[in-house]
């Protein structure tokens, strides 16, 4: 099966990008289909040296984890231009989508989950 992760809360402050990524690990290690998409505040969860404060979990860490297992992690592109997050800025592996492209995962998805 085939699953898309929707992001769309920012990194830190709420658990959503938290739940999101222990989920992407754990269908993963399954071996099922998962593609990442963040939108909105949740692509700066791409960020590359995140250093967060109060965060029980480096997001970072995690995502990089999930890299590491093949998983495809993209951003909204028009999210990341009206945040100013630039493609430089971003962990080795996270890309920049557009919307065509999520829609296309979603057509192509059994499931949708949305954080």
């Amino acid at each position: 099966m085939a699953t898309v992760v929707l992001v769309n809360t920012a990194p830190y402050g709420t658990e959503g990008p938290y739940n999101a990524l222990r989920l992407v690990q754990a269908l993963a290690l399954q071996g099922e289909e998962v593609d990442l998409f963040f939108m909105g505040d949740g692509v700066h969860t791409g960020r590359a040296g995140q250093e967060p404060l109060t965060a029980h979990a480096s997001l970072e860490g995690m995502l990089r984890e999930v890299l590491e297992r093949a998983v495809p992690v993209i951003l909204c592109g028009t999210c990341c231009k009206a945040r100013g997050v630039a493609a430089d800025e971003l962990l080795e592996g996270v890309r920049v989508g557009t919307i065509a492209e999520l829609a296309e995962l979603v057509r192509r998805a059994d499931r949708v989950v949305s954080f």
